[in-house]
């Protein structure tokens, strides 16, 4: 008897063991079909009933597995139609001098952009204003790159950006550098051999334009995150960026120490 109890136990713990190591695999599957974008935002996922269909489990384990993905924020569950990806946002420790290709990488994304707009304007041209001058050392008959593009993660907008470059770092650069989706500091170094080792930003709320609006994609009056950088290169400024984040597409984090700690 004793035996037979003992052998009820062990199947019982197997089939805890394998309900478990089903509703990992589970999870894991949908999560990554999420931050990989496979899965957008807004779609629908799998039911209780179509996963335990595909992955041959009970309902429990089923539900266990999208009560899971609820709880860290990557779905949303609404009674009577199923569950739908919410949108994942980019998460950036802002600890040091960085470029969005790369922070974009760090998340597991495939960085891209897509070209707008690209002029060059003379200092005396109306959109020149007299800050913009000051702040990338513009005179007299200076010249400066205009060049709008999208930023992209995943094939996904996440961000409209504005540059104004300074000629006289970069002759000759020309909206063919950006056809293939080149990033600006990786024409700057390839091209002219230039690493920006310093920026300063401001970030602040905005409220996007209805052009703002059907560049990213979203409603006109959306929220949106603006980063305002300039860049230097031994002490030179070499960009001036404004950057729209979509409000849902990325988000800064920053470390908080006491001195001494």
């Amino acid at each position: 008897m004793d035996t037979e109890d003992e052998q009820v136990g062990e199947n019982g713990m197997a089939n805890k063991k394998r309900s478990q190591s089903l509703y990992f695999k589970i999870k894991d599957d949908l999560k990554e079909q999420i931050i990989s974008r496979q899965l957008k935002a807004d779609d629908r996922i799998m039911s209780e009933a179509e996963i335990c269909e595909r992955y041959d489990v009970s309902r429990i384990t089923a539900k266990r597995a999208l009560d899971e993905l609820m709880w860290e924020g990557h779905i949303t569950r609404k009674p009577g139609k199923g569950s739908f990806v919410t949108y994942h946002a980019i998460e950036h420790m802002l600890n040091g001098f960085y470029s969005i290709s790369e922070e974009i990488r760090r998340n597991g994304l495939v960085p891209s952009t897509k070209l707008l707009e690209f002029r060059e304007l003379k200092v005396d041209d109306t959109v020149v204003s007299e800050a913009l001058k000051v702040k990338l050392g513009l005179a007299g008959g200076d010249g400066v790159y205009y060049i709008r593009r999208l930023r992209l993660a995943s094939d996904e907008i996440i961000a409209l950006e504005t540059s104004y470059v300074p000629e006289r770092h970069f002759p000759e650069m020309g909206e063919q550098d950006f056809q293939k989706g080149a990033a600006l500091y990786a024409v700057f170094q390839a091209r002219y051999g230039c690493e920006p080792d310093r920026s300063q930003e401001l970030f602040s709320a905005h409220t996007v334009s209805k052009k703002e609006a059907e560049a990213l994609g979203v409603r006109p009056e959306s929220a949106a995150l603006k980063v305002v950088r300039i860049s230097y290169a031994e002490d030179e400024p070499v960009e001036y960026t404004e950057r729209l984040f979509r409000g849902d597409a990325y988000t800064y984090k920053v470390e908080l120490k006491k001195h001494g700690k």
